[in-house]
């Protein structure tokens, strides 16, 4: 799990005793299991799980969604809120739009996504093989010269 119940208290203090007063025992547990999944719905597709290590901003967008999951009846307008914004921003990621900012433990370097080390046209002298036109058909235009 990206979170435990520890951050939903720091995150949110009295209002998460609150819920969990209101709530079954493994309620919290369970939002929090929830919001992992659906975190890992969004995200598996682009990043191989589980993560070598939860950045912070994952952490907090756990304890958005948990918060919304604990709202058995109708949640707060701000909570639905971040909730909506934890999912357009896994979105964002999943379409590679956005980044998690994933670190390796061992160095604490950013490993998000492997870099393209493919540069965006051809260098002079190669013959691309996968353009609209063949060289045959280039070869038979008129050149400048």
């Amino acid at each position: 799990m990206y979170a435990t119940e520890g951050d939903l208290i720091k995150r949110f203090g009295v209002e998460i005793e609150n819920l969990k007063a209101m709530l079954p025992e493994d309620a919290i547990v369970d939002a929090i299991q929830d919001a992992t999944e659906e975190i890992n719905g969004h995200i598996g597709g682009r990043y191989p799980l589980p993560l070598p290590n939860v950045p912070s901003n994952l952490k907090r967008m756990t304890c958005d969604v948990a918060r919304y999951r604990l709202y058995f009846q109708q949640p707060t307008e701000e909570v639905r809120k971040r909730y909506e914004d934890a999912i357009a921003f896994l979105k964002r990621v999943a379409d590679s739009k956005a980044h998690l900012q994933i670190q390796d433990p061992s160095t604490n370097e950013v490993v998000d996504d492997e870099p393209t080390n493919k540069p965006s046209t051809m260098p002079i002298g190669t013959t691309y093989r996968g353009g609209v036109f063949g060289d045959d058909v280039l070869n038979m235009m008129p050149s400048l010269k």
